[in-house]
């Protein structure tokens, strides 16, 4: 954004400015001249309303102060008129010995003569301070409000209007009677206007749209931008233009022009007129607020107190005093907002010297602020005339541009928030690959030797020993365990491997891992299964069996009497779909019916009592859920205290082409290990003494390298019929070093031995070449069947 050239943005968007300016001088200087009233006439033979289709009311008019005079009345007096410039505000000065002040009332006069051929006319009145009567001709045309001669019998009211005129001769004999005893300021700013009737209507309903259209777009920016802010709380700059759009949409509608008026007519004058102050006050603060979060360096922290300060200050000052004084403050606040809008140009000025994201924008933006709000300050205090097309351009390009660098600042805010996120989410990665890692390795050594023992005919009082030696090693391994696997599902990353499984294999294997648990602690393990399920569905195999295992595992642990069943139903079946319904049922201590609703939530059980009782993370059911989650499948819970559990899903399949019934005497075909040649490649002794002893006992011949850049050195002299390849070591690690010996046309096996489980080691472990991978700690049997499988 700093670096988009803001040259094309100025010529594009001046050029609106220059011509408007170009066009008020060209009038002036080549126009013809417009007429002005002269001791209280107005005479306009001359005027061709064809040509010049509305002329302003100004100029000399008789002035009657503190009288209501009707045409009858000033025609019978005898004495001197007195005259005063119109329109022109009652500002303690004095005219025919009396002293004009801001309260009081008075009756102005002005004779306007018309030539005979005059098309259909209107008058158009503004608002003025602060009520009126309008006569025409002696008949009454128009009111707002009520004149009176006190506060108690006059009534302000503000509402411009447009009226149609009934010219019946020559002359329009205009009196006008005001009256102030509430507002600082008395009698008129603003010109009254006679025109054709056309013309005055597209000239008061494209004021009214101007108003409406930029009343509604600010309204809406701040609406967007504060569900912008909601979705990113951190951004305040984005709150505080929000705030600065919506109050100053109610400005666009509830001032200078009043169009909020028109549409509603009835509205109390000092409603409109407290809002009129309060949203003033408001806008100035949060614009203030606004541009010191967006260039905080820049902005003084002083000016921001400040401006703090008096903006609350003359908000309550609106709110409980009456308008004849919070109404003086209008004067000197615009003057302070001027000046404000200089130094904080000032402030975008060093911005865009600093190069501040955005900052170039920003300051050809305020540019446009700050000649609109300047224009519209000198307009208010009558130094200039108002330019509408001059707001409404200025106004929308402020806050288009503005919308470009709040937006644009969001999304790089959320860029660099996704790369932070990002950064976390590697770093946690790291980190539990380096604990596990870490953790992994002695307990490698731990279980490995344990089976070891085990398995080498141990003396009769060590066997107790070694079995409780293993159970809590593995306990530790299966905590380990459920953290990882949690976090994996957490990342929303696991992809499922569908494959053709044998559904009822794999609940018998699921049955037999847990029948020595189930024996121990006395109870039941039983398995129901529907003999109308198909045998071979397509499923991940894997997830499926961690599912159930993670279920049944619960189930025994909190069960002490009677048993547990692992029951499969069918549902529904079609020739190529299975609906499967599990339910894993116990007769344990049952959840109470106040912590079933967090039972799947993480770390969580139904009591901290049964974390001592019981052990556990609290995991095993946030696991469950996560995967069928994530397969828009939704576990249900039925469960009473001291009567048991019942979970259960249901699950679709796609049916296997091929069924194949399992056999009892099935007999898994074993491949002769003896005499083969592997290279084990790691660099933890305890974990080379834990391989070697299974390897060797399986009769094969082992050679060790201690890292990767050893293993590419045995291997250009030695072959090997299978290399296990640690994958984190010094010099070399094992990543690297398979690549390298594919690159040089090694085709030996690779199968990766690695403490880390982490989301990205599969896929990372076959880019680099291996053909496996096996897990530390690892099972015996899954070293085995790995080895096989890759040397058969």
């Amino acid at each position: 954004m700093n670096r988009i050239s803001t040259s094309s943005f100025k010529f594009f968007f001046t050029l609106p400015f220059v011509l408007i300016i170009s066009l008020g001088v060209t009038i002036n200087a080549f126009g013809k001249e417009i007429p002005i009233a002269k001791k209280g006439i107005l005479d306009l033979r001359g005027w061709n309303f064809s040509e010049q289709p509305a002329i302003n009311l100004e100029g000399e008019w008789e002035f009657y102060w503190k009288e209501y005079l009707s045409l009858e009345d000033i025609e019978s007096r005898q004495e001197s008129k007195v005259y005063r410039q119109f329109p022109k505000l009652w500002q303690n000065d004095s005219v025919g010995g009396n002293l004009i002040t801001p309260e009081g009332y008075a009756t102005h006069r002005l004779k306007v003569i018309l030539s005979s051929i005059t098309p259909e006319l209107s008058i158009s009145i503004p608002q003025l301070y602060s009520s009126y009567f309008l006569f025409i001709n002696g008949d009454f045309v128009t009111s707002n409000g009520h004149v009176g001669v006190s506060k108690e019998t006059s009534l302000p009211h503000w509402q411009p209007q447009t009226n149609d005129l009934r010219v019946t001769s020559d002359t329009l004999d205009i009196i006008l009677q005001i009256a102030n005893f509430r507002h600082s300021k008395g009698g008129a700013s603003k010109n009254l206007a006679i025109g054709t009737k056309d013309f005055l209507q597209s000239v008061n309903k494209r004021t009214q749209a101007f108003d409406l259209i930029m009343g509604s777009s600010l309204f809406f920016i701040g609406l967007f931008f504060m569900v912008l802010y909601w979705f990113g709380r951190h951004e305040k700059q984005i709150l505080y233009f929000s705030l600065f759009s919506l109050f100053y949409s109610y400005r666009s509608i509830g001032s200078d022009t009043y169009t909020l008026h028109y549409l509603v007519p009835d509205i109390p004058w000092i409603l409109t007129l407290r809002l009129e102050y309060i949203t003033m006050y408001l806008s100035a603060v949060f614009f203030v607020f606004y541009s010191y979060h967006l260039y905080k360096a820049e902005t003084s922290r002083l000016f921001v107190k400040v401006s703090l300060g008096l903006g609350v200050t003359l908000i309550i000052i609106s709110l409980f005093f009456p308008p004849s004084v919070f109404t003086n403050f209008a004067t000197p606040y615009s003057i302070y907002v001027l000046l404000s809008f200089i130094y904080l140009f000032y402030t975008y000025v060093l911005a865009t010297a600093y190069h501040r994201i955005g900052s170039k924008l920003s300051l050809v933006s305020t540019l446009f602020l700050f000649l609109t709000i300047s224009h519209t300050i000198l307009a208010y205090l009558g130094i200039t005339e108002p330019v509408r097309t001059l707001y409404f351009i200025g106004f929308q390009q402020f806050f288009f541009f503005q919308s470009i660098i709040l937006f644009y600042r969001y999304t790089l805010n959320l860029e660099l928030a996704k790369k932070k996120a990002e950064r976390a989410a590697q770093s946690r990665s790291d980190f539990l690959s380096m604990i596990s890692h870490e953790i992994r390795t002695p307990l490698n050594a731990v279980i490995g030797l344990t089976n070891y023992l085990i398995s080498d005919k141990p003396k009769e009082g060590h066997v107790e020993d070694l079995r409780t030696l293993k159970f809590s090693a593995e306990h530790l391994h299966v905590l380990i365990n459920d953290v990882l696997d949690y976090s994996k599902l957490d990342a929303g990353k696991i992809e499922f491997e569908m494959r053709d499984v044998n559904i009822r294999q794999l609940a018998e294997n699921i049955i037999r891992a847990f029948e020595s648990k189930a024996i121990e602690k006395g109870i039941y393990l039983k398995l129901n299964f529907d003999d109308k399920i198909p045998n071979r569905i397509i499923t991940d195999g894997l997830r499926l069996s961690q599912i159930l295992t993670n279920l049944i595992g619960n189930a025994i642990k909190f069960t002490s009497t009677g048993g547990v069943t692992l029951s499969l139903l069918r549902v529904t079946s079609s020739m190529r779909k299975v609906a499967i319904k599990f339910l894993v049922e116990d007769t344990g201590i049952g959840i109470p019916k106040d912590k079933q609703s967090s039972i799947f939530d993480s770390f969580s059980q139904a009591s901290s009592s049964t974390t001592r009782e019981f052990g556990g993370t609290g995991l095993g059911l946030a696991i469950t859920k996560r995967i069928l989650d994530l397969q828009n499948i939704k576990i249900n819970l039925f469960s009473q205290e001291s009567k048991g559990s019942r979970f259960y899903f249901t699950q679709a399949f796609e049916i296997s082409e091929i069924q194949v019934l399992p056999s009892a005497t099935e007999v898994e075909e074993k491949v002769d290990l003896a005499g083969k040649n592997v290279l084990l490649v790691e660099d933890n002794p305890v974990n080379v003494m834990v391989a070697k002893r299974f390897l060797s006992k399986w009769k094969i011949n082992v050679d060790v390298a201690e890292n990767g850049r050893e293993a590419i050195e045995k291997t250009a002299s030695s072959k090997y019929d299978l290399i296990l390849m640690d994958l984190q070591m010094p010099v070399m690690d094992g990543y690297d070093a398979s690549s390298e010996l594919r690159k040089q046309g090694l085709k030996t096996p690779i199968v990766a031995l690695t403490a880390s489980v982490m989301l990205d080691v599969g896929d990372k472990v076959f880019s680099c070449g291996m053909n496996d991978y096996i897990t530390k700690p690892f099972d015996p049997d899954d070293l085995y069947n790995k080895i096989k499988l890759q040397m058969g």
